[in-house]
């Protein structure tokens, strides 16, 4: 009888805890910024289900914090997503989603710039943390820190932030940085024979 008491317990009272929402296993992997602080944006990613209770929660810099006005909602019906596991979600300034490349952010930050590129600390709901010392971030415009899930493998590699749907995007869009490319080139000939170069 003890035994059968002790097993009711557990399935009333512990199960349900064990299988409910959180938010705490989201991991930030990719943090950028451009060289004025105006784009930049947060991407954290999570392979477990059940991460979508944000709503409260804080996304804190030496900056700024950011409070999670809205559970994990990527359709904005207002029915929440607990299906988290292998997704990203992707946090960003309100300048970010007009640039080239940009994908819709799952979350915009209140400021134009959150973090302060130089040297900071990023802080998600006191669960993980992400920083950075002087001379370590790249501001060219292309390039982010990098660090894979459950890893302090710190990279610094081409820009790719993804949102929660899986779309991937690259600032500024390539089509974009070739332009600029080749109309350096053409200005740079145009001295040239006019003989200004």
């Amino acid at each position: 009888m003890q035994t059968l008491l002790l097993t009711l317990f557990f399935a009333v009272f512990l199960v349900p805890f064990a299988a409910g929402a959180a938010f705490h296993l989201w991991d930030i992997t990719e943090v950028y910024s451009n060289d004025d602080g105006s784009v930049q944006f947060i991407e954290l990613y999570t392979s477990t289900n059940n991460q979508d209770e944000l709503i409260g929660h804080t996304l804190v810099s030496d900056l700024a914090t950011f409070t999670f006005p809205t559970d994990l909602d990527p359709d904005g019906m207002g029915d929440g997503n607990n299906a988290t596991g292998n997704h990203h979600m992707l946090v960003a300034t309100p300048a970010f989603a007009s640039q080239p490349g940009a994908v819709t952010p799952d979350f915009v930050l209140d400021g134009p710039e959150f973090f302060d590129f130089v040297q900071d600390s990023l802080d998600f709901a006191g669960f993980n943390t992400f920083g950075w010392s002087s001379g370590e971030f790249p501001t060219n415009g292309i390039d982010s820190l990098h660090e894979p899930f459950a890893s302090d493998d710190r990279t610094v590699d081409t820009n790719s932030p993804t949102n929660f749907a899986g779309e991937v995007g690259e600032l500024p869009e390539p089509s974009g940085v070739l332009m600029l490319g080749v109309g350096a080139c053409v200005l740079a000939l145009l001295r040239t024979v006019s003989g200004r170069g």
